[in-house]
């Protein structure tokens, strides 16, 4: 189960945060659960979930979540406790702290991959070829 991809492996969680494309936020999220994010947000996400920034998304500041999936633009530091996956539609700038990281073939990352101990990490590559999900929707 080690290589599965992060939406693969994450149960269905209870407490589900969508931040939809028309929205637009300058401030500090915390909590728990997911959070989806379709729009804009500039400023700090520290969350005990998943933190989904989606292929239309925008990301500016820094991130801390348990898992992560970018699949639009994020720019700054991001931190997973557990897997970052970066899809082909994916751009990321700035520097990633996790333990696992995979990159689909396509996307774009200039900046450094560490573990939390500060060791430089290897990411795993893949080919993207299932649709993507929209919020709300479940694999099958």
């Amino acid at each position: 189960m080690q290589n599965q991809r992060i939406t693969d492996t994450v149960p269905e969680p209870g407490l589900k945060t969508i931040i939809t494309p028309a929205t637009v936020i300058t401030g500090e999220i915390q909590g728990q659960g997911d959070l989806i994010l379709e729009g804009q947000l500039t400023g700090n996400i520290s969350i005990e979930g998943l933190l989904l920034i989606g292929k239309g998304a925008s990301f500016k500041g820094e991130a801390t979540a348990e898992n992560m999936v970018i699949a639009g633009q994020a720019e700054g530091q991001i931190k997973a406790t557990a897997k970052i996956e970066i899809r082909s539609s994916g751009h990321m700038q700035g520097n990633i702290f996790c333990q696992q990281i995979a990159i689909a073939e396509g996307a774009f990352v200039d900046g450094a991959i560490k573990t939390k101990n500060g060791e430089l990490l290897t990411p795993d590559y893949f080919v993207e070829k299932r649709k993507d999900l929209q919020p709300g929707q479940k694999l099958k």
